[in-house]
C-alpha cells in the first residue's frame, strides 16, 4: 500500500530537506525576548530605563508586572526600537577581511550603546562610538554598522514621515548629554526611546504623544556635547574659535564654488591662509581635513539636490563640479550604496508614508 501511494502521492520536497538535515519538530519558534547571549544590564532603582530588557512596574505598589522591552517593534509603520547587537546595514561585503560598504538608508536611526563599542562606517571615514554616548544619523545617510555581539545597547528606528516639522539635525550627530541638566537629559532621552518603542502602530489617538517624544529626541540631540570626553587635552578657546570661524568660511566658499572645481590650495589662498593651515583648522575643529570635509560636501550637496527636487541628473553633476554624468553616477554609488535614481526614488517613498524599513 506504502509503495502505491508512492507512486500516487509525490514526496513533499521541503518535508524531504527537513529530514535530511534531521529537523523533526512540527513547528518554528519565536525568538527569544532577550538576546541569550547577553548579560541582563541592572536597571536603576527609582525609574524605568529603556536600558535594560524589562520595563519595571510599580510592583511595590500593586502596579502592572515587568513587561517586556525586547524587542519592541511598530511593524505597521517603521518605527522599532531593537537591540544594537542585532542591527547589522551595509552592502555588499568586498573582502572576507573588509567590512561591508556603506549603505544609504530610509530611515533615521538612533544609537544609544550602554556597554561595549560599535563602529559606525561612512564612505571615507568611520567613527567609534563607546558607552554612553549617543548618535544620531539622519535618513540618506550612506554608513554600514556591524557590532560586536557583546555591544549593550538599543537602536531606535523612525521614519522621516514621522518627523515633519521637527528640527533634527541634518547630518550625524553624536555625543553626551552635557551641561547642568545631562542627566535631566538622559533620562528624558531614554523615556521617550522606551515610550516610542511600546506605542502601538497605526493608532491614530497616539499621534500626539509620538510627535511629543520626538520632539524631545530633537531637542536632546541639539544639546549633545560632541567634544572627545577626556584623553587628550582640551584646545584653548580662542584657537577652537578661530578654527571654527575658518573652516566654515571655508565650507561656504567651497559650497559657492563647487562648479568650478578649484582645488584645496586655491580656496585656501582665497581665504588668505596655507593650505596646511586650512587643513589643521578643520582637523581641529571638525575632526576631518579639509580634503575630506569637501567630499562630504559635495556629497552632501548631491542628496540635497536629489531628495528636494526633480532636477536632472547631468545637471546636478555639472553644478557640483563632477566631470560628467557617469562621474557623478560612479562616484554617488561608491559612496551610498545606491545610484543617484535609487536613493531619489527611496528619499521620495520615505517622505510620503511611513514605511516597514528592515531592521538590518
Amino acid at each position: 500500500m506504502d509503495e502505491a501511494r508512492r507512486h500516487i502521492v509525490p514526496p513533499d520536497p521541503v518535508l524531504a530537506r527537513l529530514a535530511a538535515a534531521g529537523v523533526n519538530i512540527g513547528t518554528i519558534l519565536e525568538p527569544a525576548d532577550t538576546d541569550p547571549r547577553l548579560p541582563a544590564p541592572a536597571a536603576p532603582a527609582g525609574r524605568p530605563s529603556v536600558l535594560s530588557p524589562t520595563v519595571v512596574g510599580l510592583a511595590d505598589a500593586g502596579g502592572p508586572r515587568p513587561r517586556s522591552l525586547l524587542p519592541q517593534g511598530r511593524a505597521g509603520d517603521g518605527l522599532r526600537l531593537i537591540p544594537l547587537a542585532g542591527l547589522h546595514w551595509g552592502g555588499p561585503v568586498r573582502s572576507p577581511a573588509a567590512p561591508r560598504s556603506p549603505r544609504v538608508r530610509g530611515d533615521h536611526v538612533l544609537l544609544r550603546p550602554t556597554g561595549g563599542m560599535v563602529a559606525i562606517m561612512f564612505p571615507r571615514h568611520h567613527h567609534a562610538l563607546p558607552a554612553g554616548r549617543v548618535a544620531f544619523i539622519p535618513a540618506g545617510t550612506a554608513f554600514s554598522l556591524k557590532p560586536p555581539p557583546e555591544v549593550r545597547g538599543l537602536a531606535l528606528l523612525i521614519p522621516p514621515a514621522l518627523c515633519r516639522g521637527l528640527a533634527l539635525p541634518a547630518q550625524m550627530r553624536h555625543g553626551l548629554p552635557a551641561g547642568a541638566d545631562a542627566d535631566a537629559d538622559a533620562d528624558l532621552l531614554d523615556r521617550a526611546m522606551a515610550a516610542l518603542g511600546s506605542r502601538a502602530p497605526h493608532d491614530k489617538a497616539q499621534d500626539a504623544a509620538i510627535a511629543r517624544e520626538l520632539a524631545q529626541i530633537a531637542a536632546v540631540l541639539l544639546r549633545l556635547d560632541e567634544g572627545p570626553g577626556g584623553g587628550r587635552s582640551a584646545p584653548s578657546p580662542a584657537s577652537l574659535a578661530e578654527a571654527r570661524a575658518l573652516s566654515g568660511h571655508f565650507l561656504q566658499l567651497a559650497r559657492a564654488e563647487l562648479q568650478s572645481g578649484q582645488t584645496i590650495a586655491e580656496l585656501a589662498r582665497q581665504l588668505g591662509c596655507s593650505l596646511a593651515q586650512l587643513d589643521r583648522a578643520c582637523r581641529l575643529s571638525r575632526g576631518r581635513s579639509a580634503l575630506e570635509l569637501l567630499y562630504d560636501l559635495r556629497l552632501q550637496c548631491a542628496t540635497e539636490a536629489l531628495r528636494d527636487d526633480t532636477q536632472p541628473l547631468a545637471e546636478i553633476a555639472d553644478r557640483l563640479g563632477y566631470s560628467g554624468l557617469g562621474h557623478f553616477m560612479r562616484a554617488f554609488l561608491a559612496a551610498t550604496g545606491r545610484t543617484p535614481q535609487a536613493y531619489r526614488a527611496l528619499m521620495q517613498e520615505s517622505r510620503s508614508r511611513p514605511g516597514d524599513r528592515p531592521a538590518g
